[in-house]
């Protein structure tokens, strides 16, 4: 570890040129006052996102095999790199939000038994269903005080990390995090979420569909298959399932509706069919929107179809390092 290096702060990015810059901005602004190093992990981008890095002085862990990308790759493949004594966690298109470094600092220096802790989260006003929901969520997604992970990044102690042995999943299209807490809670390690800001967060412009489409294509909405794969046999398994379990039970109900139709039986395909018509009234309801309510019905469909073919992904050892190369600016 780099004895001068307080912080490394690791961006995840892939074709992230639109917010990079402003993202390394706002860390230089913010940490200041720190020894730090800035790595921007890429998962091999095909715009100027490492130009852009580099000439803004940061160093950029890259993949080599563009068929590694995934999210857990990124935080991954700069903390193969990273010599700092915490590790800040981020995404290309995020801005870091005054005093949560200062204070994160002092909550992990007095709270020896927490390996990391994250702040509040800002979200923009994106017209997709998705991020509709989920900022109508965004307390329950981001909760503060103590919590089992730290959606969206934050502030690690590196000792903890390497008592564990990796930080973030290379084989997780996403829920990277939840996985990485898990494995902590099971090595007697906490997580806490600070009630400060941490960071502003710019969504995807893309309609539900465009978004669907794009995460099947990028095998995020595999994650949840993976992740039940990779913690099979685990101490995390229990949790992994809690974490994927509306795909898991959606799974399940689709494959009892697919029985009862096998049996053309109109009654008993009617009554395995009243649970998704009560889902659909209900959300329809609470949302006041047949659309939202379809949606809802399409994406939990999608999901499940992806938790299927996650299950079948071949996994990677996680502690093995990706093929990689760290390239430094010249200001380095």
């Amino acid at each position: 570890m780099g004895e001068d290096i307080k912080i490394s702060v690791i961006i995840k990015t892939y074709n992230e040129q639109a917010g990079i810059a402003k993202t390394i901005t706002s860390i230089r602004d913010n940490l200041s006052n720190y020894s730090h190093e800035i790595i921007v992990a890429d998962s091999l981008s095909s715009d100027d996102t490492q130009a852009i890095a580099l000439e803004h002085g940061a160093k950029v862990a890259t993949l080599v095999n563009g068929d590694e990308r995934c999210c857990g790759v990124g935080h991954q493949l700069g903390y193969l790199h990273a010599q700092g004594e915490f590790l800040l966690l981020m995404d290309g298109d995020m801005e870091l939000a005054p005093g949560f470094i200062e204070q994160g600092i002092a909550y992990l220096d007095t709270h020896r038994d927490y390996a990391g802790v994250a702040g509040m989260v800002e979200m923009d006003d994106a017209q997709s269903y998705e991020f509709k929901s989920r900022k109508q969520r965004i307390h329950k997604i981001y909760p503060v005080g103590d919590t089992s992970h730290l959606g969206g990044g934050g502030l690690y102690r590196r000792s903890a990390i390497e008592k564990i042995g990796y930080l973030t999943n290379r084989n997780l299209h996403a829920y990277e995090e939840a996985e990485l807490g898990m494995r902590l809670k099971h090595a007697g390690y906490k997580l806490h979420r600070l009630a400060v800001p941490y960071f502003s967060h710019t969504s995807y412009d893309m309609s539900s569909i465009e978004l669907m489409k794009y995460r099947w294509r990028s095998g995020y909405l595999f994650a949840s298959g993976e992740l039940l794969k990779s913690a099979w046999g685990k101490p995390h398994f229990k949790d992994a399932l809690l974490v994927v379990k509306n795909e898991a039970v959606f799974t399940l109900y689709l494959f009892l509706v697919a029985i009862s139709i096998l049996t053309f039986h109109i009654k008993i395909i009617s009554i395995a069919l009243l649970p998704l018509v009560a889902f659909f009234a209900l959300k329809a309801i609470k949302n006041r929107s047949f659309r939202d309510a379809l949606q809802s019905v399409v994406n939990l469909s999608v999901f499940s179809a992806g938790l299927i073919r996650g299950l079948s992904c071949r996994l990677k050892d996680p502690n093995q390092a990706p093929d990689n190369r760290l390239i430094k600016g010249e200001q380095q």
